[in-house]
């Protein structure tokens, strides 16, 4: 754009020259006569050359930077199905405990204290039992009779027969509920207490006298065997633990089965016995 300005210029001042020169030489004497130019070196006639006059075209380019940045935000969904199998367990079966009456037998082994002690050793015991008791309700009855033959001491052998003791008990039973689910809902596993009265027959039993009563023998005042039938009342206590399956239960069961003899300190028996029980 400035050099054509220029050019446009310097024409403009060419022409405005040329204006003024031919003014002034309007008042000077003009020549009719042609004069003629030739060149030197010849007879060419030299053609007069015109003004040269350059045109200049300039192109200006503008660029324009348009600052349009685009931000577009795209928020994608992605929708995940999801399978789960549901494994439906079958029911479990009710457990239904028996409750009411039983009955069952039982065996182990005795052993013997008080007066019984030093004329007797350990023998064997057998038991028969009948009874009733609530699922869930903690007190019980039993009857039970009791089959008790002591080993006999070394000492006292020759004194007469083997020994015999009948214990016939009615006993209060109070379960304890808090230890059924130890094994979980089966077995069911019980603790319990027993005690109660005991009714108590024997013959040929060997037992130490008071000291100084009549009838009994050596330093220890051994009463001497009697073929008859004794009784006395007495008492018994123990406990044990049992395990419940179905409508049968296996239990443990230890007991101090307690008399006393006319003039002679109190007996005491502990049979220990293992022993089944069908409701």
């Amino acid at each position: 754009m400035r050099i054509r300005n220029t050019s446009i210029f310097v024409l403009g001042a060419m022409a405005v020259l040329a204006t003024a020169a031919s003014a002034q030489d309007t008042t000077r004497a003009r020549s009719t006569r042609r004069i003629p130019i030739t060149k030197e070196s010849g007879g060419e006639v030299v053609t007069p050359v015109a003004p040269r006059v350059d045109t200049v075209t300039v192109y200006r380019t503008d660029t324009v930077h348009v600052n349009n940045t685009r931000v577009d935000t795209v928020t994608t969904t992605n929708t995940v199905t999801r399978y789960d199998t549901v494994t439906l367990a079958a029911p479990a079966p009710v457990l239904r405990f028996p409750s009411g009456l039983y009955f069952g037998l039982a065996g182990g082994a005795a052993d013997f204290g008080g007066s019984l002690y030093n004329p007797n050793g350990m023998g064997y015991s057998a038991q028969a039992q009948l009874g009733w008791q609530g699922v869930n309700n903690p007190f019980g009855v039993r009857i039970d009779a009791n089959y008790v033959q002591p080993g006999e001491d070394s000492q006292f052998s020759g004194l007469g027969a083997d020994p015999d003791i009948l214990n016939f008990s009615g006993d209060v039973k109070l379960a304890l509920p808090i230890f059924n689910h130890l094994f979980g809902m089966s077995p069911r596993f019980n603790l319990y207490g027993i005690g109660g009265a005991t009714y108590t027959m024997y013959k040929d039993l060997r037992y130490r006298l008071d000291p100084g009563a009549p009838g009994g023998t050596g330093v220890l005042n051994i009463t001497n065997p009697n073929t008859d039938w004794q009784n006395h009342w007495g008492w018994n206590a123990g406990g044990g633990g049992s395990l419940l399956f179905g409508r049968t239960e296996l239990f443990l069961e230890s007991r101090v089965l307690a008399f006393t003899p006319a003039n002679a300190p109190q007996g005491r028996q502990f049979p220990i016995v293992f022993g089944i029980n069908f409701y």
